[in-house]
């Protein structure tokens, strides 16, 4: 599926939380075979990156907005067996849960509210193409931290067209949210790549947080 088709196809639907869940409904029995076909790199880097990085593969890993488990998948390939998922797509879910990867999967939103996970759980978090407009922004990360345990580490990607056309991001919005959360003692920044061909064939950001 092209970037230019998904866009298309997304906007059918209304940028709320039924929207997004609907829209996902409808895509998750073709969304890993859409992706693959578009050479969808961004869950092999996000996996690549924390597997370098959190050495015990025993160790918890949240896939956060989980999707159909493409990230799962990739998390498995570096030995992580720990894994759970949050989506708030039921049907996605299901795709999910019939990888026989994850621990764990919870049907939620994901943002300001407090999800059904205990405080400092995870080792690692993984966050992938689920940042932009109608979907998650900063709003959610105060949430995500609350679950990882003291030295843990969040990974997340934005697309650069996101960052330089979404409301809330743009105009140094996004990481100033960001670096707001540093002052605040939450977590620190470990890490930033840009990446030419992160998401469908176009640029994006990756970046590597701890939580303090």
């Amino acid at each position: 599926m092209s970037d230019k088709f998904c866009a298309a196809k997304e906007g059918n639907y209304p940028h709320t939380v039924e929207g997004i869940k609907q829209f996902y409904d409808e895509w998750a029995p073709n969304y890993a075979k859409d992706l693959t076909h578009d050479n969808y790199t961004a869950p092999r880097w996000l996996a690549e990156t924390i597997a370098k990085l959190v050495i015990n593969k025993d160790a918890n890993i949240m896939d956060m907005a989980c999707g159909t488990g493409l990230v799962a998948q990739e998390l498995r390939q570096h030995g992580f067996t720990n894994i759970d998922g949050v989506d708030i797509s039921t049907i996605s879910l299901k795709f999910s849960k019939e990888r026989g990867i994850y621990r764990r999967l919870i049907c939620d939103r994901i943002g300001t509210n407090k999800l059904d996970i205990q405080d400092d759980t995870y080792d690692g978090l993984v966050l992938c193409g689920s940042l932009g407009q109608g979907h998650l922004n900063q709003e959610c990360f105060p949430e995500l931290i609350r679950i990882v345990k003291p030295g843990g580490l969040i990974v997340f990607n934005v697309r650069s067209k996101t960052m330089d056309t979404y409301e809330k991001f743009k105009d140094g919005k996004f990481d100033t949210d960001l670096q707001e959360l540093v002052r605040k003692g939450l977590w620190v920044k470990e890490a930033y790549k840009l990446i030419p061909d992160l998401v469908l064939n176009e640029p994006g950001h990756l970046y590597v947080y701890k939580v303090v």
